[in-house]
């Protein structure tokens, strides 16, 4: 539709840009007129004190609301669609600032005396898809779980990319932080590893110490003592042996004499 519109703009001057405005806020399908505000023809309008206001209106449908249309009393009179699709957009604006709109709120802002009204208004967003979220009438409350997005104002693409270069200055320092952590980290690592194959050469060096140990003890010589103190009590004594000797000589000698 904005396509159109735009092809239109090409020969509108004038009167016939007004025109051209009423039909895109007249436009269900229409809620997104960055594209015309950019527009020669259209921007040509704010040399007319007779056209001004009617750019000034486009304005507000971009990305005003009902309440700032209502500040501007020398703006153009609007019907009740355009009414309609305007408190639409101001739900938007809402929607995008706030997570729960309470009823109050919506009635106040909208300009609305009920809440019935107020329901049927969000229903009809929410199958047009400007936003999405759930009625909850116990609490008396707009629980908003996502909303579309609206033209910027002058200014306002400023604004959003000085704050993602704020962003991403900071997500660049906390990225430096994160690296030089990470490096710490890294060291403290090589310096364990480096201990733990200190402790473990330490530990082989020990067990072959203990190894070459309990081979000298039981090397060979090992136990000749104990083995020779063994035979030496098991041997018969040599005295015993003499005594029985002579016991025997005498007794041959006895016999001789007899």
């Amino acid at each position: 539709a904005m396509e159109q519109m735009l092809i239109l703009a090409k020969g509108a001057k004038g009167r016939a840009a007004v025109a051209l405005i009423q039909q895109c806020i007249s436009n269900p399908n229409l809620y997104h007129f960055g594209e015309l505000l950019d527009h020669e023809n259209i921007v040509a309008l704010d040399q007319s004190p007779e056209f001004k206001p009617y750019l000034e209106l486009l304005q507000i449908f971009a990305y005003g609301t009902l309440s700032d249309y209502r500040a501007r009393p020398h703006l153009p009179a609007i019907d009740e669609f355009q009414a309609k699709k305007l408190k639409q957009l101001t739900i938007i604006t809402l929607a995008a600032e706030n997570k729960v709109i309470p009823y109050s709120t919506l009635l106040k802002d909208l300009e609305l005396s009920d809440t019935r009204t107020l329901e049927d208004l969000i229903i009809e967003g929410i199958y047009a898809g400007l936003f999405k979220g759930k009625l909850d009438q116990k609490n008396q409350e707009f629980q908003v779980q996502e909303a579309a997005g609206r033209d910027c104002k002058p200014g306002q693409m400023e604004d959003m990319i000085a704050t993602l270069q704020a962003w991403l200055q900071a997500t660049e320092g906390m990225a430096g932080e994160i690296g030089e952590r990470i490096v710490q980290a890294d060291h403290s690592l090589a310096e364990e590893a480096s201990r733990m194959r200190d402790l473990t050469t330490r530990i082989d060096d020990a067990k072959k110490t203990l190894q070459a140990t309990d081979c000298m003890d039981n090397g060979p010589g090992a136990g000749l003592g104990e083995s020779m103190e063994t035979d030496d009590s098991s041997r018969p004594k040599s005295r015993i042996k003499t005594k029985h000797m002579h016991h025997a000589a005498g007794y041959g000698a006895g016999a001789g004499r007899h």
